[in-house]
């Protein structure tokens, strides 16, 4: 005789899952304990608080591709739950999500189930131990197949309850994947020709289609095309490519902009996730869509497509035999140019300093000098996804991971959380900003002091965070608003000196204040091995490329002869 729980656990080992991220309750005790004990059963990992659990179930499944899952209490443990999960929804990563019974009053339904439903792709309640195993099943297949969220309520009774028969690893089986769609034969033709009579073709690789960038770039060298990617897709192609522009995006880079501005004719790969607003208008340009189900793409209606529908490499492997390389070589020539003249842009930016303060650029440049191999390199939203976007480099092997539609202030800590212990071979180094930091980042550092035993032989781990005093953001994008950098700033952060708070808590900890040290605090830090905080003191006076191109689009204000930006330094050797 075996309990549900052990069931459970075993059944999810099968599935694949090797980690079950969550908060233990009275509800959900007996599942926690069962993942506790269980030989060769997934392990359980104990996280501050439900919504840092939910989002390390998302980053585990973004970062192995494969199910994710966590568990919680009821109640305000499941609404604690929600922002992670909407964060997985939102990102279509398959999370699974465990959660406790509320007693609910008769006739009525649970409360929690009505909760779950809302952001769920699959939602039951299992009434009966005889029906855990089943329920299971359906739901994280409903969560690979249709890239969402599912969630199970299992009342306590249900899981501490004896299910005589089958041990408990019969009938765990693996979850089927989804069998891929041929495209039509007509509608890749008409692709084809699309695409061969294009002047200025652009290519946008999304998350979706990542694992065609390698028939993209075939692609793309045939046409002469530009590449760009979405920020999902960040790490689906190296940065050294000297016709990829960076990453699509309202705040993205200037260089995408500029290609997607100019193209005739563009192909969206997997691009589900790009934001429609950086698209060309509608009819601007021809498009053509390849997606793994109708509707993916978030074209507005009414835009003349070509539209492949199933496997983005199928579709790619299908349309290139009939495309002719391009004759002309003009257009390419004008995308290295923008991407060369871009990147040097960058480089220079990064060498600019006020004073004597650290410019927070220089941190994610000199960083992107020392990368280990195989890094995975997380960002907070706020700035720190700015610098990523602008000053990254990312090679052949690098993973990123960020929270992409819902843009969740704090998720880095957690999602670094998470790629330790998906990816222990790997370095993982989290950008984060002092207000996502303070926005629960913190309590996950005490996980992480936890586990310190066995992570402190595992390769570096740091948590980078870039101390400006200030939400940044929030806080150029209504100085921009305003048309003048010199607005005060409006959205402070309580100060904190988060080195020392790291070594309170038990934990390796560096701070830098000057510029001249930047680099060899990289170099020393990526040289160690296990958890650090690594704690710059950035200069908050410096603008994104959007803010900064905002102002000079508008000339000269009241505050001009004031401008920050006219007192620009070359950092000193």
């Amino acid at each position: 005789m075996v309990n549900v729980s052990e069931v459970v656990a075993a059944r999810l080992r099968h599935m694949g899952v090797d980690r079950v991220y969550g908060t233990p309750g009275l509800a959900v005790d007996p599942l926690v304990d069962a993942l506790r004990g269980a030989p060769g059963g997934p392990a359980f990992v104990q996280a501050r608080g439900e919504e840092s659990a939910a989002l390390m179930a998302c980053a585990d499944a973004k970062l192995t591709g494969g199910l994710g899952c966590c568990v919680a209490p009821p109640g305000a443990g499941a609404l604690r739950l929600l922002g992670g999960l909407y964060d997985a929804a939102a990102d279509r990563a398959p999370v699974l999500a465990l959660v406790g019974a509320d007693p609910a009053p008769r006739g009525t339904g649970s409360r929690t189930v009505r909760h779950l439903a809302e952001v769920s792709v699959y939602c039951e309640e299992v009434s009966g131990p005889e029906l855990a195993g089943d329920a299971l099943r359906r739901a994280a297949r409903a969560a690979v197949t249709d890239r969402g969220v599912a969630s199970l309520v299992v009342p306590r009774r249900v899981l501490e309850a004896d299910l005589p028969g089958a041990p408990p690893g019969e009938d765990g089986a693996l979850i089927p994947a989804r069998p891929a769609r041929r495209p039509a034969a007509d509608d890749v033709r008409r692709a084809a020709e699309a695409l061969c009579g294009a002047a200025r073709p652009a290519i946008v690789l999304g998350n979706a289609g990542r694992a065609a960038a390698g028939a993209a770039t075939g692609v793309a060298q045939l046409l002469g095309a530009g590449i760009v990617t979405t920020a999902l897709a960040r790490d689906a192609l190296p940065d050294g490519l000297p016709y990829l522009a960076g990453v699509a995006g309202p705040l993205g880079s200037e260089a995408a902009a500029t290609l997607l501005r100019e193209c005739d004719t563009l192909l969206l790969l997997g691009a589900e996730d790009v934001d429609p607003a950086v698209l060309p208008a509608p009819r601007a340009c021809r498009t053509v869509t390849v997606d793994r189900e109708p509707g993916d793409c978030p074209l507005a209606a009414g835009v003349a497509a070509v539209r492949l529908t199933g496997d983005v490499t199928a579709c790619l492997r299908a349309v290139l035999p009939l495309l002719h390389r391009a004759g002309q070589r003009a257009w390419r020539n004008r995308v290295e140019r923008l991407v060369r003249d871009w990147r040097a842009d960058g480089e220079a930016r990064s060498n600019r300093y006020f004073g004597t303060s650290v410019n927070p650029r220089s941190v994610v440049a000199e960083l992107s000098e020392r990368l280990p191999d195989r890094s995975v390199v997380v960002t907070d939203s706020g700035t720190a996804l700015d610098w990523w976007t602008r000053h990254l480099r990312l090679r052949n092997g690098m993973r990123s991971l960020l929270s992409g539609q819902l843009g969740t202030p704090g998720a880095a800590v957690p999602y670094a959380v998470a790629a330790r212990f998906a990816a222990p071979d790997r370095p993982v180094i989290a950008l984060v900003g002092d207000g996502a930091f303070q926005s629960g980042g913190l309590n996950e550092l005490f996980t992480v002091r936890r586990h310190l035993d066995r992570l402190a032989q595992l390769p570096p781990l740091v948590f980078c965070v870039l101390n400006n005093g200030d939400l940044n953001r929030l806080t150029w994008q209504r100085r921009a608003a305003a048309g003048d950098p010199l607005v005060p700033p409006s959205a402070e952060v309580p100060a904190l000196p988060y080195a020392e708070l790291a070594r309170l808590a038990g934990l390796p900890a560096v701070r830098c204040d000057r510029p001249r040290f930047v680099a060899s605090v990289w170099a020393g830090v990526l040289a160690g091995r296990g958890p650090v905080v690594l704690e710059f003191v950035v200069d908050g006076e410096m603008p994104p490329d959007w803010a900064e191109a905002g102002a000079a689009a508008r000339g000269p204000g009241r505050n001009a002869s004031r401008n920050p930006l006219a007192k620009l330094q070359r950092v000193p050797g």
